[in-house]
This record gives C-alpha cells, structure tokens and sequence, in this order.
C-alpha cells in the first residue's frame, strides 16, 4: 500500500482534495496523511493537522503566526520522516507549500502539485521553484498548461473538479429572474477575516436594497466551519428580511438573482451557476500594498481571469463601498442588463470543461506512482 502526504490548508483544498482521494482509493490501495479538514478526514485521510488552525488573512497575519507555522512544517516533515511517504500531493496554498516541497525534495520525495499557484498573477519567481522542487503539475486551465509548457514545465491539463461537483446541479432551464421578487446572496468568504472584513458592509448595501424595494429576500451563505454568532452578532432584529444559510453552494446559488461575493473560488462557482454578480474584498494595506506591485493581471476576480474578460465588476479596498455597491447590485437588478450578464457568463461553463476532473487527476497520480516506483 502506497503512504501519500497530502497538504490542503484551505477550505476548497480540503473538498477537491476529498473528491481527488475518492478517486483515487476507487484506483489503488492507498495510506493518507498530512493537513486536510473534515473532508478529506471523512474520506479516510489521518490529519496530522487541521487546516481551521491554519486560516489567516494577509501579510501582518501570516507574520504574525509564523512561530505556530513553522511548528507546522516541522510537526509534518517529523511523520515524513517517520512514515517515508511515496509521494507528496499539495494542492495550491503556496506560500506554505513551495517552501514544503523543498524540504520533500531533499528527502526524495516525489511531488505532485495539484491546483496550480497562480504564478500567471504573481509574475515568474515562483515558476524556478516549480521547476526546481515539483515533479509533476495537474493544472485545472487549459491556458495554465501552456503557461507550464512555454517555461519548461510539463503539466497534464486535468480540468475543474468543481464541474464534478456541480454540474447535476445545475437548474435544467436555467432560473427565471422576477424583478419584483429578486433575492440577494451575500457570501462573505470562508475565513473568519473575511466574514469580519467585508459582511458588515455587504449587510449595509442589503439593508438600503431592500429599503429602495430592489430585493425582497437577502441570503446569507454561512461558512461551515465558522460559528454561527460570527454572523449573528453583525444582524438586527429589524433584519427580519435576512435569512442565514448554512448549506452547499450548489444549494444556496438557485435561490438567488445577484450576489456579493468575496473574491476567490466561489466567483467561479456563482459564474458557473450563471448568477450576475459584483466582487468584493479587502486586506491589510500593507498586502494590498505589496500585492499590487507584484500582480501582473488586470482583474483578481478567478471567474474574470478564467473568462479572460470582465464579466464581473470588481470593488477592491477603498473602491468597496456601500454607495458604489449599492448602485453595481442597482444595476444587475436591471433585467435586460441582468440577462445580459447572464449570457456573459455562459462563458465560464465552456471554460471549466466537462465532469471528471477528479478522476482525470486520480488517474495522473496513480500512473505517475507506478511508472516513478517502477510498479
């Protein structure tokens, strides 16, 4: 039986790295260890570490946990070193898991990147790290395979295991937008940083939507694993409007028109739900500071940077505010603007591929372990 460290430190990590490990044990015999969360525990997987005690946001964050970190790294690279694993599958995170895979580099261990860093955003440094330190790169993106290939870097395009996720998901004739009955998602994220950062203003721009009789229904999307006083504590009893959800994704998107939502993976999803949408977010001025003279992209929102095009306005810092939200949700509510932008989204279905992501990517690990074990 094959022993497998497995390093998914975020959210959406964990659960593609879930559906990544049923696939992969439907395949071959294999033993999992390393940083995950209840997904990926729920499928078998011996979590040396919970990834909720590894959630922060922004630089003076991470700074300022970098003793409890590094403790991290040397508890996990203690197992390595105990169990010897056959091989190292980190999944995006890269801060934590470029410096990891040096480290499993110089123990000989193979290592397989699954989820790419966006080294297309954050310029070229990290591409000789990828090429020094990873032996193989399952990419998600068709234009991230020839980012790889134009650096030297060979990677199997494997497509989006969210499609796997979501696509019987999906309302068979899409959903009819009703102006006079049109419902508002709020989703704030999945750290508690961001529920602190950005739901109290999103709640303002709900509040004024629904005083301006735009939106009679407000859902909230509750993260899992945040407790539920987090959210509670930012309402009122006047909010009687407001509904607090905890519930998949793929639940909560058919029950709403436009949605506020934080930046990261969920843009991606709300674009492939084909939901018109205005994305948010917020960090420490000294990140946003230092982010903006490292990115090299136009837009930060990974459903704009995956249509290659702007299909969702991005209010970031000081450009999130609530008037400016108010007026951008204002405008989605138009509905030949709203259907509009529905069409526009269309673009993320074709881009996202077919189902079978994570058996595609099942499949890569379990072939490169026999032909690199030489059984």
């Amino acid at each position: 039986m094959k022993k497998i460290l497995l390093i998914a430190g975020e959210v959406s990590a964990d659960h593609h790295g879930a559906a990544l490990l049923r696939e992969l044990h439907s395949l071959t015999e294999v033993n999992v260890f390393g940083l995950g969360g209840d997904a990926l525990q729920a499928e078998g997987m011996e979590l040396t570490v919970h990834l909720k005690t590894m959630s922060f946001l922004g630089l003076s964050e991470v700074i300022r946990h970098l003793p409890y970190i590094k403790y991290v790294r040397d508890r996990l690279l203690e197992q390595v070193d105990r169990k010897k694993p056959d091989l190292a599958i980190l999944i995006d995170y890269p801060g934590f898991n470029l410096r990891l895979a040096k480290q499993l580099k110089q123990r000989g261990i193979p290592v397989v990147y699954y989820i790419s860093p966006q080294l297309w955003a954050w310029g070229k440094r990290r591409v000789q790290k990828i090429r020094r330190y990873v032996d193989k790169m399952l990419v998600l993106f068709p234009f991230e395979k020839t980012f790889y290939e134009k650096h030297g870097i060979a990677a199997d395009y494997v497509g989006h295991p969210l499609v796997d996720h979501h696509f019987e998901h999906l309302p068979q004739n899409g959903k009819i937008f009703e102006p006079d009955r049109a419902a508002l998602g709020l989703l704030p994220g999945s750290r508690k940083q961001e529920v602190v950062s950005l739901l109290p203003r999103m709640l303002q721009v709900a509040r004024k939507l629904y005083a301006q009789g735009q939106v009679k229904q407000v859902h909230i999307l509750k993260a899992p694993h945040l407790p539920e006083t987090l959210y509670r504590e930012q309402m009122t009893e006047n909010d009687v409007f407001l509904q607090l959800k905890e519930e998949e994704i793929h639940r909560f998107l058919p029950r709403i028109d436009v949605a506020l939502v934080a930046s990261g993976t969920a843009t991606l999803e709300v674009g492939y739900f084909g939901v018109p949408m205005v994305i948010v977010y917020q960090v420490q001025a000294l990140t946003f500071w230092l982010a903006s003279r490292l990115v090299k992209i136009k837009h930060i929102g990974l459903v704009n940077i995956v249509a290659e095009t702007e299909v969702a306005k991005e209010l970031i810092q000081h450009e999130f505010t609530v008037d400016t939200a108010t007026r951008e949700i204002s405008a989605l509510l138009d509905p030949l603007t709203h259907e509009q932008v529905q069409k526009k989204l269309s673009i993320i279905r074709d881009k996202l591929g077919e189902p079978g992501a994570s058996l595609r990517a099942a499949r890569a690990i379990a072939g490169f372990m026999e032909s690199s074990h030489g059984n």
